[in-house]
Protein backbone atom coordinates (compact mmCIF):
# COMPACT_ATOMS: atom_id res chain seq x y z
CA UNK A 1 0.00 0.00 0.00
CA UNK A 2 1.22 3.62 -0.68
CA UNK A 3 -0.21 6.81 0.61
CA UNK A 4 -2.62 8.77 -2.28
CA UNK A 5 -1.28 12.30 -3.15
CA UNK A 6 -3.92 15.38 -2.08
CA UNK A 7 -4.05 19.08 -1.23
CA UNK A 8 -6.50 21.49 -1.59
CA UNK A 9 -10.22 22.88 -2.84
CA UNK A 10 -11.94 25.93 -3.72
CA UNK A 11 -10.37 28.33 -6.37
CA UNK A 12 -10.59 31.80 -7.49
CA UNK A 13 -13.41 30.80 -9.81
CA UNK A 14 -14.66 27.93 -8.70
CA UNK A 15 -17.49 28.75 -6.08
CA UNK A 16 -17.31 26.56 -2.49
CA UNK A 17 -17.60 23.24 -3.02
CA UNK A 18 -17.01 20.01 -1.30
CA UNK A 19 -17.90 17.21 -3.20
CA UNK A 20 -18.46 14.18 -1.41
CA UNK A 21 -19.10 11.35 -4.19
CA UNK A 22 -16.91 11.53 -7.57
CA UNK A 23 -18.82 11.32 -10.67
CA UNK A 24 -20.90 7.89 -11.69
CA UNK A 25 -19.88 6.12 -14.86
CA UNK A 26 -22.36 6.64 -17.37
CA UNK A 27 -23.28 2.91 -18.17
CA UNK A 28 -22.85 1.43 -14.37
CA UNK A 29 -22.76 -2.14 -15.67
CA UNK A 30 -19.18 -3.63 -16.84
CA UNK A 31 -20.51 -5.50 -19.60
CA UNK A 32 -22.62 -2.40 -20.87
CA UNK A 33 -21.19 -0.66 -24.51
CA UNK A 34 -20.19 2.67 -23.54
CA UNK A 35 -21.67 5.73 -25.21
CA UNK A 36 -19.64 7.35 -28.05
CA UNK A 37 -18.06 10.57 -27.45
CA UNK A 38 -20.34 12.71 -29.71
CA UNK A 39 -23.61 10.93 -27.93
CA UNK A 40 -25.26 13.37 -25.11
CA UNK A 41 -24.02 12.67 -21.60
CA UNK A 42 -26.23 12.93 -18.87
CA UNK A 43 -25.81 15.63 -16.20
CA UNK A 44 -23.98 16.03 -13.03
CA UNK A 45 -26.42 16.31 -10.57
CA UNK A 46 -25.95 19.43 -7.84
CA UNK A 47 -27.82 18.53 -4.48
CA UNK A 48 -30.05 21.39 -3.00
CA UNK A 49 -31.31 21.41 0.48
CA UNK A 50 -34.03 19.04 -0.02
CA UNK A 51 -32.29 16.35 -2.35
CA UNK A 52 -30.10 16.56 0.94
CA UNK A 53 -32.12 16.09 3.15
CA UNK A 54 -34.05 13.12 0.88
CA UNK A 55 -30.48 11.63 1.47
CA UNK A 56 -29.39 12.35 4.91
CA UNK A 57 -30.42 8.56 5.93
CA UNK A 58 -27.90 6.18 7.11
CA UNK A 59 -29.82 3.19 5.26
CA UNK A 60 -29.75 5.32 2.20
CA UNK A 61 -26.61 5.77 2.42
CA UNK A 62 -25.40 2.79 2.71
CA UNK A 63 -27.36 1.50 -0.26
CA UNK A 64 -25.70 4.04 -2.36
CA UNK A 65 -22.40 2.79 -1.57
CA UNK A 66 -23.54 -0.88 -2.18
CA UNK A 67 -25.09 -0.23 -5.36
CA UNK A 68 -21.58 1.89 -7.04
CA UNK A 69 -20.21 -1.07 -5.63
CA UNK A 70 -21.80 -3.27 -7.80
CA UNK A 71 -23.09 -1.64 -10.52
CA UNK A 72 -26.68 -2.56 -10.22
CA UNK A 73 -29.06 -4.87 -8.19
CA UNK A 74 -32.15 -5.05 -6.75
CA UNK A 75 -33.63 -3.99 -3.64
CA UNK A 76 -33.75 -7.87 -2.71
CA UNK A 77 -30.11 -8.30 -4.11
CA UNK A 78 -29.21 -5.69 -1.52
CA UNK A 79 -30.86 -6.31 1.35
CA UNK A 80 -29.08 -9.61 1.38
CA UNK A 81 -26.41 -7.71 1.65
CA UNK A 82 -26.63 -5.54 4.01
CA UNK A 83 -28.84 -7.34 6.11
CA UNK A 84 -32.18 -5.63 5.72
CA UNK A 85 -35.23 -6.42 4.67
CA UNK A 86 -36.21 -6.23 0.99
CA UNK A 87 -39.60 -4.01 1.74
CA UNK A 88 -36.83 -1.14 3.61
CA UNK A 89 -34.53 -1.35 0.66
CA UNK A 90 -37.19 -0.93 -1.83
CA UNK A 91 -38.88 2.22 -0.01
CA UNK A 92 -35.50 3.84 0.35
CA UNK A 93 -34.37 3.21 -3.35
CA UNK A 94 -37.79 4.75 -4.68
CA UNK A 95 -36.61 7.76 -1.95
CA UNK A 96 -33.31 7.67 -3.27
CA UNK A 97 -34.79 8.07 -7.08
CA UNK A 98 -37.10 10.86 -6.17
CA UNK A 99 -34.25 13.05 -5.43
CA UNK A 100 -32.01 12.20 -8.12
CA UNK A 101 -29.15 9.74 -6.82
CA UNK A 102 -30.54 6.50 -8.22
CA UNK A 103 -32.00 5.56 -11.33
CA UNK A 104 -33.47 1.97 -12.71
CA UNK A 105 -31.64 0.20 -14.95
CA UNK A 106 -32.69 0.67 -19.00
CA UNK A 107 -30.58 -2.23 -19.58
CA UNK A 108 -31.84 -5.32 -17.31
CA UNK A 109 -35.04 -5.74 -19.08
CA UNK A 110 -38.69 -6.15 -18.12
CA UNK A 111 -37.66 -8.94 -14.77
CA UNK A 112 -40.14 -8.93 -12.00
CA UNK A 113 -38.22 -7.21 -10.22
CA UNK A 114 -36.64 -3.86 -10.74
CA UNK A 115 -32.62 -3.22 -11.18
CA UNK A 116 -31.05 -0.09 -9.95
CA UNK A 117 -27.91 1.85 -11.48
CA UNK A 118 -26.26 4.88 -9.10
CA UNK A 119 -27.41 8.03 -11.57
CA UNK A 120 -25.34 8.58 -14.46
CA UNK A 121 -23.43 11.38 -14.57
CA UNK A 122 -23.22 11.66 -10.38
CA UNK A 123 -23.82 14.29 -8.55
CA UNK A 124 -22.25 16.89 -6.45
CA UNK A 125 -22.78 17.76 -3.09
CA UNK A 126 -21.67 21.54 -2.40
CA UNK A 127 -21.12 21.17 1.04
CA UNK A 128 -20.15 24.82 1.95
CA UNK A 129 -22.35 26.25 -0.21
CA UNK A 130 -25.24 23.98 1.59
CA UNK A 131 -23.44 24.80 4.98
CA UNK A 132 -24.47 28.31 5.11
CA UNK A 133 -28.41 27.77 6.41
CA UNK A 134 -28.00 26.36 9.59
CA UNK A 135 -31.04 24.49 8.57
CA UNK A 136 -28.96 22.06 6.95
CA UNK A 137 -25.91 21.19 9.68
CA UNK A 138 -27.50 18.25 10.83
CA UNK A 139 -27.98 16.57 7.62
CA UNK A 140 -24.61 17.29 6.18
CA UNK A 141 -22.98 15.95 9.43
CA UNK A 142 -24.74 12.72 8.65
CA UNK A 143 -24.10 12.53 4.91
CA UNK A 144 -20.33 13.25 5.71
CA UNK A 145 -20.02 11.05 8.46
CA UNK A 146 -21.70 7.99 7.00
CA UNK A 147 -19.42 8.55 3.86
CA UNK A 148 -16.11 8.59 5.59
CA UNK A 149 -17.33 5.37 7.60
CA UNK A 150 -18.22 3.71 4.16
CA UNK A 151 -14.46 4.89 2.62
CA UNK A 152 -12.96 3.46 5.91
CA UNK A 153 -15.12 -0.09 5.64
CA UNK A 154 -14.71 -0.34 1.88
CA UNK A 155 -10.96 0.12 2.00
CA UNK A 156 -11.04 -2.67 5.23
CA UNK A 157 -12.87 -4.83 3.16
CA UNK A 158 -10.49 -4.48 0.04
CA UNK A 159 -7.92 -5.39 2.21
CA UNK A 160 -9.79 -8.26 4.45
CA UNK A 161 -10.31 -9.94 0.85
CA UNK A 162 -6.85 -9.21 -1.27
CA UNK A 163 -5.06 -12.40 0.15
CA UNK A 164 -7.32 -14.61 -2.19
CA UNK A 165 -7.21 -11.81 -5.14
CA UNK A 166 -4.68 -12.83 -8.24
CA UNK A 167 -1.43 -11.05 -8.00
CA UNK A 168 -2.25 -8.44 -10.45
CA UNK A 169 -5.18 -7.76 -8.42
CA UNK A 170 -3.62 -7.43 -5.06
CA UNK A 171 -0.87 -5.45 -6.53
CA UNK A 172 -3.80 -3.14 -7.83
CA UNK A 173 -4.30 -1.68 -4.74
CA UNK A 174 -3.17 1.49 -4.16
CA UNK A 175 -3.27 4.34 -1.05
CA UNK A 176 -1.25 7.68 -1.65
CA UNK A 177 -1.04 10.26 0.29
CA UNK A 178 1.13 13.82 -0.07
CA UNK A 179 1.41 17.00 1.40
CA UNK A 180 2.03 20.07 -1.50
CA UNK A 181 2.84 23.70 -0.90
CA UNK A 182 -0.15 25.03 -3.55
CA UNK A 183 -1.81 28.43 -3.99
CA UNK A 184 -5.40 27.91 -4.73
CA UNK A 185 -5.27 28.31 -8.24
CA UNK A 186 -2.64 25.85 -8.46
CA UNK A 187 -4.82 23.88 -6.25
CA UNK A 188 -8.33 23.98 -8.31
CA UNK A 189 -5.95 23.12 -11.60
CA UNK A 190 -4.89 19.91 -10.13
CA UNK A 191 -8.29 19.41 -8.99
CA UNK A 192 -9.70 19.77 -12.28
CA UNK A 193 -6.86 17.70 -14.11
CA UNK A 194 -7.55 14.45 -11.39
CA UNK A 195 -10.89 14.84 -12.32
CA UNK A 196 -10.68 14.54 -16.30
CA UNK A 197 -8.01 11.65 -15.67
CA UNK A 198 -11.27 9.65 -13.68
CA UNK A 199 -13.25 11.31 -16.62
CA UNK A 200 -11.42 9.56 -19.25
CA UNK A 201 -11.07 6.09 -17.59
CA UNK A 202 -14.74 6.19 -16.63
CA UNK A 203 -15.45 6.34 -20.96
CA UNK A 204 -13.43 3.17 -21.60
CA UNK A 205 -14.85 -0.05 -22.35
CA UNK A 206 -14.17 -2.67 -19.38
CA UNK A 207 -11.34 -4.82 -20.49
CA UNK A 208 -11.11 -8.61 -20.00
CA UNK A 209 -11.71 -9.59 -16.55
CA UNK A 210 -12.72 -6.15 -15.58
CA UNK A 211 -13.83 -5.09 -11.77
CA UNK A 212 -15.48 -2.30 -9.87
CA UNK A 213 -12.90 -0.33 -8.49
CA UNK A 214 -13.21 2.77 -6.03
CA UNK A 215 -11.20 5.59 -6.81
CA UNK A 216 -11.10 8.19 -3.64
CA UNK A 217 -9.89 11.25 -3.98
CA UNK A 218 -9.35 14.04 -1.15
CA UNK A 219 -8.26 17.64 -1.53
CA UNK A 220 -7.80 19.47 2.21
CA UNK A 221 -6.06 22.31 2.47
CA UNK A 222 -4.90 23.36 5.82
CA UNK A 223 -4.53 26.45 8.11
CA UNK A 224 -0.65 26.65 7.63
CA UNK A 225 0.32 29.25 4.90
CA UNK A 226 3.95 28.71 3.18
CA UNK A 227 6.64 30.65 4.01
CA UNK A 228 8.47 32.02 1.15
Amino acid sequence: MAPEPHPGDAGDQAPPDLRIVPPSDPASDQGRDQPAADQHQPDQHTVGPAALKGLAHPLRLQLLAALNDRGSATASQLAAALGESSGATSYHLRQLHRHGFVEEDPDAGSGRERYWIPRRGGWDLPVLDLAQDAANAAAIDLVMHEQLVADQRRQLAALASAPGWPAEWRNAISRHEAVLSLDAGQTRRMIDELDAVIRRYLALPPGPGARRVAVLLNTLPTDHEVDR
